[in-house]
C-alpha cells in the first residue's frame, strides 16, 4: 500500500516502508480486536456505529475470511495449516505463534514469556478476540486462568482481581488497572510465517499436528 502524500510504499503486515520518502521507517502499531458484534457491545454498551452511507460502500466488498491464498506449493513452513489461525506475539525481536484452537484447548488463556518479557495471551470463549499483554502489573508477575467463559472473564491468581477480555480490571484489588499491550495481532499462519521465518509455536509438535484451518465454504 501507498500513502498518498509522499508515495511511500509500505507493507501491510507490519507497516515497514520497503521504498520511497520515508524509506526505513515504520508505523506506529495498535492494538485491534477481531470480535464479533455481541463481545463488542458487551465490552462498550454506549458504541457508536459507522454509517454504511459513507460514500466510500464501493471501496468493500464481500469476503472469506481463511480463504486460501495462491498456491500452496509455493508455502515454505508446513508446520500449522497454511490458513490456520494464530495470535503471533513480538517482543524485543522475538516471534511466536499461537494457534487459537491450543489457546483454547488451555483454557482461552496462555501464560508465557516472550523475549524475555512475561505475557498472557487471551482468546475470548465469546466472540474468539485475542491479543497479548504484559503479566507484569507493579513489579508483580501475575499469572492468569479462564474464570466465566459465558462473559469472558479472566481472574489472575496472586491478586485475585477479575479481569476482561481487553485487558482491563474489572473488579478486585487492581481493578482499573489496564494491562500494558505486548505488540501482537490476529492473522494466518502463512503470512506470519512469511513475514517471520524464525517464529517460535507454541505448544509441541505432537500438538501442532492437530491444529485445523477454518472451514471455508465453497472450498474443498
Amino acid at each position: 500500500m501507498t500513502d498518498r502524500e509522499t508515495g511511500t510504499l509500505w507493507t501491510h503486515f507490519d507497516g515497514v516502508s520497503l521504498s520511497g520518502p520515508l524509506l526505513g521507517a515504520q508505523l506506529k502499531m495498535l492494538p485491534m480486536q477481531i470480535t464479533t458484534w455481541e463481545e463488542w457491545q458487551q465490552l462498550y454498551p454506549e458504541t457508536t456505529v459507522l454509517d454504511w452511507n459513507t460514500g466510500f460502500q464501493s471501496r468493500y466488498r464481500p469476503i472469506t475470511p481463511g480463504a486460501s491464498v495462491g498456491s500452496d506449493d509455493d508455502f515454505n513452513d508446513t508446520r500449522l495449516p497454511v490458513n490456520a489461525l494464530i495470535i503471533g506475539v513480538e517482543s524485543n525481536g522475538q516471534f511466536k505463534s499461537f494457534p487459537h484452537q491450543l489457546i483454547d484447548r488451555d483454557g482461552y488463556v496462555v501464560n508465557d514469556t516472550v523475549g524475555g518479557t512475561p505475557i498472557a495471551v487471551f482468546h475470548a470463549p465469546v466472540g474468539g478476540s485475542g491479543l497479548a499483554y504484559s503479566r507484569v502489573v507493579d513489579g508483580q508477575t501475575l499469572t492468569f486462568r479462564i474464570e466465566a467463559a459465558s462473559i469472558n472473564v479472566y481472574i489472575d491468581q496472586e491478586t485475585e482481581t477479575l479481569w476482561n477480555s481487553t485487558g482491563l480490571g474489572i473488579k478486585g484489588p487492581l481493578a482499573g488497572t489496564q494491562l500494558d499491550w505486548v505488540q501482537s495481532f490476529n492473522t494466518e499462519w502463512y503470512g506470519w510465517s512469511e513475514y517471520h521465518p524464525t517464529t517460535g509455536i507454541y505448544g509441541a509438535p505432537s500438538d501442532w499436528v492437530t491444529v485445523t484451518g477454518p472451514a471455508i465454504q465453497g472450498f474443498r
